[in-house]
C-alpha cells in the first residue's frame, strides 16, 4: 500500500513535449524514485511509504477493537479524505490537465496505480452552470474490503472507509465544495463488488448520513466519549434496583459495578460471585467499584469490599474502588486489617481517568472537561 504524506507532487510526471497532462501520463513505474541510500521512496518530490496490506489490517482492526466501530470509520475516512484532497491539490497546482475529463479521472488512475483498487466508472453527470455533480462506478479488488473480511468476516455494512473517503477529498478539491461520496455496495457485506455514488450533501438523502458523520468525526474526541460512557453509568445507576449487580462496560477492557443502597451478607457474596465469574470470564482488565450510592456501612460491609478487591487481582485484573465517603473510609481504617494495594480515587471520574492511564492513554483535563488521547508512547 502506497501512501502519499508530504509535499506537493512537483515534478512526478516530466511534462514531455506536450503543453498539457493527460491522465494515460500517470505511470508509477516511470514515476516512482527509489532512494534507499537517504531511506525514501519518491513521487517527484514526494515521499511515498510501502507498508504490508496485512500491517494496515491489524492497525484497522486495533482501532475498531480499542476504539469502536464508529470512531474508527470516521479515522479512516478522513485519512482517506486527506490522502484525495492532497493528490488532487498537488497535481492540479503542477499539472495543466489536457481535458477536463482527464482533470477528473485522475484521482481514479492515482487510486489504482496505488493500489487501493480497480475503479471503473460508471455515471457521470457535470454542470457547473446548474450544479449538477453526480458520479458512480465500481471497485474492484478493493484493499479495504479484502482485509475487513479476513479480519472480521462478512458484516452488514459497507466497510471501504478509506475509499469513500479519498472520493470525497478529491471531488471536494475538484469543484471547490463539500461532496459526499457512499458505498452502495459493498465486498465487506456479501456484495460481488464494491460500488460507489458521489453527490453533494444537500442532494443525499438520510442514506448519506453515516458518510457525513464520518467525515465530521474530528469533532467527536475521546474526551466526548468519555463523556458519554459517564452518562451511560449514571443512567444505569438511576434505574438499577437495590438488589441488581449491573457490571458496565464503559471502556476496551474497562468495566464499571455501581454499588446502590443496602449491601448484606446476602447481596455481598452475590456481588463478589457475580463480579469474579464476570472477571474470569471477559477480556477485563480493570474493575471500577463505585461506591457512591452506599450511605452507610458497618465493618462486615467494609470487609466485603476489601476482599472483592483481592479477589479480582487475584485473577490477574486491577480494581479500583471510587467514591468512598468518610464513614467507610473510617470505617476501613478501623477494621485492623491490611490495606496494601488498596486502590482508590475519590470519585467515578478519577477512577475511569485512572484506568484509561493504567493502559497507556494519556488524560488530561481542559475547560472542556476531560481530553484522553491516543496511548502513549514508549
Amino acid at each position: 500500500m502506497a501512501v502519499l504524506i508530504e509535499g506537493p507532487v512537483a515534478d512526478a510526471c516530466r511534462r514531455s513535449s506536450e503543453p498539457d497532462m493527460k491522465v494515460s501520463d500517470i505511470d508509477f513505474r516511470q514515476m516512482l524514485k527509489f532512494s534507499p541510500e537517504t531511506g525514501r521512496l519518491l513521487l517527484g518530490s514526494d515521499r511515498m511509504l510501502l507498508f504490508r496490506q496485512e500491517a494496515f489490517a491489524t492497525l484497522r482492526r486495533l482501532m475498531i477493537d480499542q476504539l469502536g466501530e464508529r470512531l474508527a470509520r470516521g479515522l479512516l475516512a478522513q485519512f482517506g479524505y486527506r490522502c484525495g484532497l492532497g493528490d488532487f491539490k498537488a497535481l492540479d497546482a503542477q499539472y495543466q490537465w489536457d481535458t477536463e475529463r482527464d482533470r477528473r479521472a485522475a484521482g481514479s488512475v492515482m487510486h489504482m496505480w496505488e493500489g487501493i483498487a480497480l475503479v471503473e466508472g460508471g455515471k457521470s453527470e457535470i454542470d457547473p452552470e446548474t450544479g449538477t455533480f453526480h458520479l458512480s462506478g465500481i471497485w474492484k479488488n478493493s484493499y479495504e474490503a479484502e482485509i475487513h473480511l479476513s479480519e472480521f468476516g462478512v458484516g452488514d455494512l459497507p466497510v471501504c472507509h478509506t475509499l469513500t473517503g479519498y472520493a470525497s477529498g478529491w471531488c471536494t478539491a475538484l469543484v471547490g465544495e463539500p461532496i459526499i461520496a457512499i458505498e452502495t455496495m459493498c465486498m465487506g457485506k456479501g456484495d460481488p463488488h464494491c460500488a460507489y455514488e458521489i453527490k453533494k450533501p444537500a442532494v443525499w438523502g438520510p442514506e448519506a448520513d453515516p458518510w457525513k458523520a464520518a467525515l465530521a468525526i474530528t469533532d467527536t474526541s475521546l474526551s466526548q466519549e468519555l463523556e458519554r460512557k459517564l452518562a451511560e453509568v449514571e443512567r444505569y445507576r438511576a434505574t438499577t434496583t437495590a438488589l441488581g449487580t449491573p457490571i458496565i462496560q464503559v471502556w476496551e477492557g474497562v468495566f464499571v459495578l455501581p454499588v446502590i443502597g443496602v449491601v448484606d451478607a446476602r447481596r455481598g457474596e452475590e456481588m463478589t460471585s457475580t463480579l469474579v465469574r464476570h472477571v474470569a470470564d471477559e477480556d477485563v482488565s480493570c474493575v471500577i467499584v463505585d461506591l457512591t450510592g452506599i450511605d452507610s456501612v458497618d465493618t462486615r460491609t467494609a470487609d466485603l469490599f476489601v476482599k472483592m478487591a483481592r479477589a479480582v487481582r487475584l485473577l490477574g485484573a486491577r480494581c479500583i474502588l471510587t467514591g468512598i465517603k468518610p464513614a467507610l473510609a473510617q470505617t476501613l481504617i478501623h477494621m485492623g486489617v491490611g490495606l496494601e494495594g488498596l486502590e482508590t480515587f475519590r470519585n467515578l471520574r478519577q477512577g475511569l481517568e485512572g484506568s484509561l492511564r493504567s493502559l497507556g492513554y494519556s488524560v488530561t483535563r481542559n475547560r472542556a472537561g476531560t481530553v484522553s488521547s491516543d496511548a502513549d508512547e514508549d
